[in-house]
């Protein structure tokens, strides 16, 4: 779920290109009306694109993706993954080797605020590109990590503007004084996402992770799945439970910004040895061919 999504920029968003409905201008004009329902209800789908010397990584599945969470939601758009691209295009820079496209389409503006359905308006569509800088690379020394109890919405699927659930996940290390840390998110017994990412565990050579079944299809989770499998490592989506997760040699989450964050330790007690695993190594430094 990929969203450390604030990504470490190399100028301010406000200087941005942006499309808004049908207009480009700068990011700082862009005009969003408080009777939006995006605004208002959080009703809205949006996506998060890393793009590599003008390379959307990922870029088919993030566009599949945002389309079908519009469908899901019954969210009208008309535009075809084509017309997405086609839009995309001109706010992409020439001059920036890595970029994140960010796209946020609600269900648009009603004269009125209300609940109900039926809804007259018309989808608004943002997106905007900016520079930014990876978080680290293979030399990083690990992140520690934390269990919270999952308390965000049971659409987990539907990579919904609707984030405070995740955020209070966010608030709540920072409020435990570990606001660098990540959170690991258990449902029942087993460990699900985390707020802004999915998450793998290593186990004797075995690659573990949660399937797809009410948490968000990453599309890194994806692309590192076809990695671990292509180089013949073993992978199976189940459900991990905590404890096997703390008992785990190696774990790391994984999303379009952070990319593989390797975790060494949860609650205080260390992941195998304390660093980031050979497995990791290993599809860290093959997921960074991608963006060649």
């Amino acid at each position: 779920m990929a969203d450390n999504e604030t990504a470490n920029n190399t100028m301010d968003n406000n200087d941005c290109a942006a499309y808004f409905n049908g207009q480009y201008l700068p990011l700082s004009q862009v005009s969003i009306s408080p009777l939006d329902r995006g605004f208002l209800f959080g009703d809205g789908i949006y996506e998060f694109v890393p793009v590599f010397n003008g390379k959307a990584l990922g870029g088919e599945q993030h566009w599949q993706r945002l389309l079908e969470g519009l469908k899901s939601v019954d969210i009208p758009l008309t535009y075809s993954v084509q017309d997405l691209k086609d839009i995309a295009q001109p706010l992409l820079s020439d001059d920036e080797h890595t970029q994140i496209l960010y796209v946020q389409i609600t269900r648009g503006v009603e004269a009125v605020r209300k609940h109900r359905f039926p809804v007259d308006a018309k989808p608004t569509v943002l997106m905007f590109s900016t520079p930014f800088t990876s978080p680290f690379d293979i030399t990083y020394s690990g992140c520690d990590a934390y269990f919270q109890e999952d308390l965000r919405w049971q659409r987990c699927s539907i990579k919904s503007i609707s984030l405070m659930g995740n955020v209070m996940s966010y608030l709540q290390l920072a409020k435990d004084g570990v606001a660098n840390s990540e959170a690991l998110l258990i449902r029942g017994e087993h460990v699900v996402e985390a707020p802004s990412s999915n998450v793998f565990m290593a186990k004797d050579g075995v690659v573990f992770t949660p399937p797809v079944d009410n948490i968000l299809a990453g599309v890194t989770r994806q692309l590192i799945i076809d990695i671990a499998e292509n180089q013949g490592i073993e992978v199976r989506q189940v459900f991990p439970t905590a404890s096997e997760v703390k008992q785990a040699d190696e774990v790391w989450v994984s999303n379009s910004y952070e990319e593989l964050k390797p975790i060494i330790s949860i609650d205080g007690e260390k992941v195998g040895d304390g660093k980031p695993g050979p497995i990791w190594q290993r599809l860290f430094s093959s997921y960074q061919l991608l963006k060649q």
